[in-house]
Parts: structure tokens; sequence; C-alpha cells
């Protein structure tokens, strides 16, 4: 019922269009009971008095009803139609505008094929439901009524027979629907570790077959496939038993009518017409109450779909503007941690640990590490992805949560080591954090990035389509891209997070030149695996562990042979080059 409760808002706005699809179908309803009631007169005045007249007015009564059924028919259909994939449609946007909104603990927690599951199969399977349980759940309900009408007309004792099928089959609908909405539930929520499977394999394709991991991986679907197998054949024999179910009790409830039919009959207490149309009426109502039946596990079905995606819905951002966020407009007085401390979500290990660190504007300052001492932790804060656990981070003395996400961020630019591109044009690609950006600043930004050269040689230059995750261009263009892309927003805080790891040695020491000649009137933040690149910075802090171990210049750190100075040392250890004889 909370699922059904949710889903009444969606359906508000268009409320008008869902009286007008309501009316339509209680039409359609009275032309069911107008097929059946033709048979009455046909029967008596046609076949058994003989009338010549009446034939004529029943041959032409029977396309003129069926006519005009077809007419509301199709008007039915559509309306509902055009409902069910309105709500679906706004329920969609509500998700993907909400996803975008939580904050990045849900996608550390999640699995992003159960997500897509949700998006797709269960947004599918609800919209189905909507299209087709009210159409179906008004119509053959009033068509039931309006037969059983018909029927108590005729005879009202032979209509209470019919009736008895009512309650039982509410009682047999009751307890299949319980076990149609487990086991559906059930089997999306397979369906969501399937799909996470396959992305799972599609993505790590080339380690898969490098470990020869193929088995493994197949032995790990097939496990997950066998389940929803068993769960969605629980679901089918629910399904399949509510249909036999409904037509052994018809049968009985039909041998009574026809007993005290013939008895009437026999009698002379009834007509045959009266006992034809009464059959036809009883037969008519049959079919509906079936398909009410069957609807059952469609319902449930969309049901399951329904609380699933509500649950994300329900989903709350853990990073959020305090009432009155302050606009964030430039780095004034520099930026601070003060004994910071983080732990990620679901981990046992702190990522970072009383870490305090002062940073002025204007200045350029490194940080270094071995892997996994916090060095790209303290990026995801700094953007706000996540906050601290424990400290706080201020800027120009104002705590980080004090300014608005969206401003913070604006100033902000970003060159991960992972580069992410969309599925859009060069261009598009480039002015992602500034739209609207002239052409000449986009070429501008390439230019600086080093990218301008192999851009401009491509088929349609600047509005070239990268493909899927930019996968038509190498490893060090899709790099070369992303620094354009944070060229051109021109921030104020510049992060550079293991920013020319892709590069080659040529192509790095050039973006490096051109990315060295940005630093001036900006403060920039480098985090980087390759000491080398870190020299001509004003100061490297040194983290271990989550913690600061070391903070000086390049020649002060290798002098005091720390933890710098032994990671350096290990960087400069390359084989010697061999010359052939």
């Amino acid at each position: 019922m909370s699922s059904l409760k949710r889903l009444a808002p969606y359906l508000r706005p268009h409320k008008v269009r869902f009286i007008q699809a309501c009316f339509v179908m209680v039409a359609v309803a009275a032309l069911n009971g107008g097929t059946v009631w033709v048979v009455k007169p046909a029967v008596d005045r046609v076949f058994v008095n003989k009338d010549a007249a009446m034939l004529w007015g029943v041959v032409v009564l029977i396309p003129a009803l069926f006519f005009l059924k077809m007419i509301v028919t199709y008007t039915q259909s559509y309306l509902m139609s055009w409902l069910g994939q309105k709500i679906t449609q706004q329920l969609r946007e509500d998700l993907f505008l909400h996803l975008h909104e939580l904050s990045m603990d849900f996608y550390w927690k999640s699995k992003s094929g159960d997500t897509l599951a949700r998006l797709t199969n269960d947004l599918t399977r609800l919209g189905d439901s909507l299209q087709f349980v009210p159409l179906y759940v008004v119509r053959d309900s009033a068509t039931v009524v309006v037969l059983l009408g018909v029927m108590f007309y005729l005879q009202w004792h032979f209509a209470l027979t019919a009736l008895i099928a009512i309650p039982v089959a509410g009682g047999v609908l009751g307890v299949l629907g319980r076990k149609l909405r487990s086991s559906g539930r059930r089997s999306q929520e397979i369906t969501g570790e399937i799909y996470h499977r396959f992305q799972e394999s599609l993505q790590g394709m080339l380690v898969v077959k490098a470990f020869n991991y193929e088995k493994g991986a197949v032995e790990k679907f097939r496990a997950e496939n066998d389940a929803l197998f068993d769960q969605m054949m629980r679901y089918f024999r629910a399904t399949a038993l509510s249909g036999p179910l409904m037509e052994f009790l018809g049968s009985i409830i039909m041998a009574s009518v026809v007993y005290q039919a013939g008895v009437e009959i026999i009698g002379g207490r009834m007509t045959p017409g009266a006992f034809f149309t009464f059959l036809g009426a009883f037969f008519a109502a049959y079919a509906p109450i079936k398909n009410l039946a069957q609807l059952n596990a469609t319902l449930q079905l969309g049901l399951a779909s329904a609380d699933r995606i509500f649950a994300v819905l329900d989903e709350k951002p853990t990073v959020i503007d305090k009432p009155g966020a302050a606009a964030f407009v430039k780095l004034a007085n520099g930026l601070a941690l003060e004994d910071v401390c983080f732990k990620y979500p679901s981990r046992e290990m702190v990522a970072l640990n009383k870490v305090n660190l002062i940073v002025k504007p204007g200045e350029v300052v490194a940080v270094a590490g071995p892997s996994g001492s916090g060095k790209t932790t303290l990026v995801h804060l700094l953007l706000r992805l996540f906050d601290p656990t424990a400290g706080c981070i201020t800027i120009d003395g104002r705590n980080l949560r004090e300014y608005s996400v969206t401003s913070l961020r604006e100033h902000i630019g970003l060159v991960t080591q992972d580069t992410i591109l969309f599925n859009d044009t060069v261009a598009g690609n480039v002015s992602l954090g500034k739209p609207g950006a002239s052409r000449d600043d986009i070429k501008k930004a390439l230019d600086v990035a080093d990218a301008l050269n192999f851009v401009m040689k491509m088929p349609q230059g600047l509005d070239t389509p990268l493909g899927d995750r930019g996968l038509q261009l190498s490893g060090g263009q899709r790099q070369r891209i992303a620094i354009a892309r944070a060229v051109l927003k021109n921030p104020a805080l510049l992060i550079l997070d293991e920013a020319t790891s892709n590069l080659d040695a040529g192509s790095e020491k050039s973006v490096q030149e051109a990315l060295e000649k940005l630093y001036p009137g900006r403060t920039v933040l480098i985090i980087a695996h390759r000491l080398s690149t870190l020299q001509k910075a004003d100061r490297i802090v040194v983290l271990h562990h989550g913690e600061v171990q070391e903070t000086g210049t390049h020649q002060e750190l290798l002098a005091k042979g720390g933890v710098y100075a032994t990671l350096y040392k290990f960087q400069q250890l390359e084989p010697a080059e061999s010359t052939a004889p």
C-alpha cells in the first residue's frame, strides 16, 4: 500500500485524463453487457418465434455494437498507455536527477549493476503495471458488475450461486499474491546482481583474459543465473496455478447453474433465450475475472519494482548545503586542514588521520607519498565529495561546509589519473565545466594542453564525436582533453591528481611546461606518483599511512633522508640501457 500511495502524486497531474479513461472503460463494460443482452431477443423472438423483422434488427445491431466497442476499446488502450508512459517518464527523470544529487558514499556502497537494473528492468516492469493494471481493474471490474446485473435481472437465485466464486477467488488470489510479490522482489534483486556481473566482466575483460579467469567468472555467473531461474520458477508456478484454479472453480459453479436452469426450463418457468443470455453473461463475466486473477501477477511484480525504485529515491545525500550557504568567489586568504580525519564507508582503515595543512593563495603545493597514503582522499574532501569524519577544512577562515557545494566546485579545476570523457564531441567534453564557451577559447585551452594539433587533424575537428568513454583516443590523448577541460574552466584552485601519468616522456614534459604557465595567479595542489614532476613546487607535503610525515622543498626532503628520499631513490633505480655490439 505504501508504494501505491507514493505513486499517487505521479498520477495527480493527469487525473483528468485518468477520469476520461475510466469513463471510456465503463463504456466498454456497458457494451459488453449490451452484446450479451442481444442474445435473449435473438433466441426467443428469432429462433423460437421466427420473427423476421427482429432478425434484421439483430443483424444490424450486432456489428453496430462491436463497431462502437472497437472505438472505445482503442480509446481506453491509448489513454492508459499514455498515462503509464507519462508516469514512467517522470519516475525515470526523478531517478536520474536524484542519482546526481546523492553524495559519493551512495556510489561507494552500491553496485552499479544493481542501480542500472532499477533504472531499466524495474522501471519497465512498473511501467507495464501502470499501463495494464488500472486498465483491466477498472474495465474488467465494471464488466463483471454489469454482467452480474444482467444475471440478477434474468434469474437472481442463479446469480447468487455464481457470486459464491468471488470470495473464494479473492482468498486464492490473496495467498498467491504474497508469493508472487516475494519471489518477484527477490528475482529483481538477483537480476541486479546479474547486471553487475555482466558489467564487471565486460569492463574487466582484459584482466579476465590475462589471468585465465574465464572459468571462475562463468561459475559465479552460473550460480546467480541458477538462482534467478529458481526464483522465476516460483513466480511462474504461482502464476500458472491461478488460471486453472479459477477454471476449476468456474466449472463447479457452471454445473450448479446448468442443473438449476434445466429444472426451470423443464418446468416451463424459464425460456431458452433467458437461459442462453444468462449463460452468455456468466461466460462473459468469467473472462474478466480470470484476467483479474492473472493480472495479480503483473501487479505484484510491479509493486516489487516500485519498492526497489522508491528505495533509491529514499536515499538521502550526506553532503548538503546548509541553509543560507555562502557563495565561494575566490581564494583570498588560503585554505587549511585542521586535524582532519576520514574513513571511507564500509572500510575499517582510516584514510586520513589528524592531517594539518595550510595552503596560501598562489602557492603551489605538492602532495607525495606511497600508494594508499591518502593523497586522492585529500582531493575528495576538498571537492566535498565527502565530508571529514573529524576535524574541519576551512577556506578563508570559513568552514568548507558553510559554502554552497555548487559555487565551491565552480572554482575548482580537476584533472585525475582516470580520465572520464563522455560520448560527446571534443568541444562538448572540453567545455563541460564552462557551457557556452567560444570555440576560440576551447582552441586556446587545447593548445595549452598540447592537444590542438591532434584534434584539428581529426575528421571533424572540434566537432568530432569521441565515442563511449572517449575510446577513440589513446590514453595520452584522453588525458590532454581532460587537462584542456580544466584549463578552460580557469579555476581559482587547480588540483592535478596524477594529471600527466598517462603521457609519454615527451608529451609529459610539454604538458608539464604548459601547466606551469597556469600556476601564477592561482593556487595549485599537485598530487603525483612521479616525484620528478614535483620539484618546482613551492612546498611538498609527504603523506604516509594517512598522516603528514614530512614537509619541505624537494632539496630539503632529500636532505632529510626520510620517506620522500626513499621514494625518490627507488624511482631513480632504473635498469641501465644495453648497447648492441
